[in-house]
């Protein structure tokens, strides 16, 4: 029935694969790889065939659950919904035993996670589970992610955490085209016993729409995590769940809606001037959209430079800590800022040798990690836990990453 599994990042990383015929090896997924690579306005669809396999997989926290499908009509039979099922119950199972589930927890627990698809897919077939059933058959324990000493010595610690990571296709003028930004709210607490913890937003995470005039986040998903209580009493803003010592809770995880005003944390322009008969100028200014009291720790902005260009030559302004690199051997260019202040710009003037004249950059991507930040507003307004802790530390941290965020420059 089923001839392999894996799980894959957004960027096309297998992060785990298990193959269920002696003759296979990751390679029987390099089909699906390509299909998402080569699928820019959307992922393929949840079941399809490509150079002779046959793929069904789901979307679960920004990572792709795989199966390859053996042929025969197994497919014309079934439909492929019965694997969908499959692969969402296995992710819920996977969620349960390993808390939050990222790259790193993945890698981390592959022992245990190929226990538990030994025992939900038994060699290729198909078995329904459930973490309680499961919970007995497996021998691993989770791998939890490393804190440092004084995290792991303080008793008396409690994180919160609003993350989100973006995806976003811009236009040459600023105009956003596409963007998708998915986010999770996580706790974790460092204290003894199983206080109950309670958290108020800013904003409902509602996906129907209220009537009148509203400023709140618009949502086209939202699920909270187990156990999670939605309190009535604050417009739905008050989340409430019991904690559990040193493990990550997920709280709740949200998709903007797309007809959200997407504020992303950078715009980029840039403009190309000739230089010389032979050299061309590439001119870039990279402005911060999140504010006074918001950092970026480093942005990175990559494109490729004419195919003729034999080297560049730079010089920024702005923040202290820039450079750009040149790759000659496929052409690549690279500019990197570290500690990026939110409200400021930097910009880059780049020579490109032997270019051309008039040679132009059309396009190119841009990565970015900025802290005390987050693109849908959403902010914790308060943190409570019951019976309350005399002294204790408690730490709310908000985080932007991009996943993928693709700009038109001409």
């Amino acid at each position: 029935m089923l001839t392999a599994f894996c799980i894959s990042s957004k960027r096309g990383e297998i992060l785990f694969a298990s193959l269920f015929e002696p003759s296979l090896t990751k390679a029987i997924f390099h089909p699906f790889l390509t299909e998402l690579s080569s699928s820019p306005h959307g992922d393929p669809p949840p079941a399809f065939a490509k150079d002779g396999q046959n793929y069904v997989y789901v979307f679960r926290d920004d990572l792709y659950w795989v199966c390859a499908v053996g042929k025969g009509s197994f497919l014309e039979q079934c439909g492929h919904l019965l694997i969908t099922e499959s692969l969402s119950q296995l992710h819920r199972v996977c969620s349960v035993l390993c808390g939050a589930l990222t790259q790193h927890s993945i890698m981390a627990n592959t022992t245990l996670i190929t226990e538990v698809v030994q025992e939900t897919m038994n060699g290729g077939i198909l078995q329904l589970q459930t973490a309680d059933k499961l919970q007995s058959h497996i021998y691993s324990s989770v791998v939890a992610a490393k804190e440092s000493s004084a995290v792991s010595a303080a008793p008396g610690l409690l994180y919160v955490d609003v993350v989100e990571k973006v995806w976003a296709s811009v236009a040459s003028g600023g105009t956003v085209i596409r963007a998708e930004v998915t986010g999770s709210i996580l706790a974790r607490c460092f204290l003894p016993g199983n206080p109950n913890l309670t958290l108020t937003l800013n904003t409902q995470l509602l996906t129907t729409s209220q009537e009148g005039f509203n400023t709140g986040t618009r949502m086209s998903e939202v699920e909270f995590g187990s156990g999670v209580d939605v309190g009535s009493g604050d417009g739905g803003r008050q989340l409430s769940v019991m904690t559990l010592p040193g493990q990550e809770m997920n709280i709740v995880r949200y998709t903007l809606s797309p007809d959200h005003p997407h504020l992303l944390p950078f715009t980029i322009t840039a403009s190309s001037h000739s230089l010389t008969p032979s050299d061309s100028e590439l001119r870039l200014k990279l402005t911060s959209n999140t504010g006074m009291g918001t950092v970026a720790p480093q942005v990175t902005f990559r494109t490729v430079a004419p195919a003729t260009t034999a080297a560049v030559m730079s010089r920024t302004s702005g923040p202290r800590d820039q450079a750009v690199h040149f790759s000659p051997d496929n052409k690549a260019i690279t500019w990197t800022i570290s500690q990026f202040p939110g409200g400021s710009y930097a910009q880059a003037f780049i020579r490109l040798v032997d270019s051309g004249g008039n040679a132009v950059v059309e396009s190119g991507e841009l990565e970015f990690e900025v802290s005390r930040w987050v693109c849908s507003g959403v902010r914790v307004e308060s943190v409570k836990l019951t019976p309350s802790v005399n002294n204790l530390n408690k730490w709310v941290r908000y985080l932007t990453t991009s996943d993928s965020v693709s700009l038109r420059l001409t």
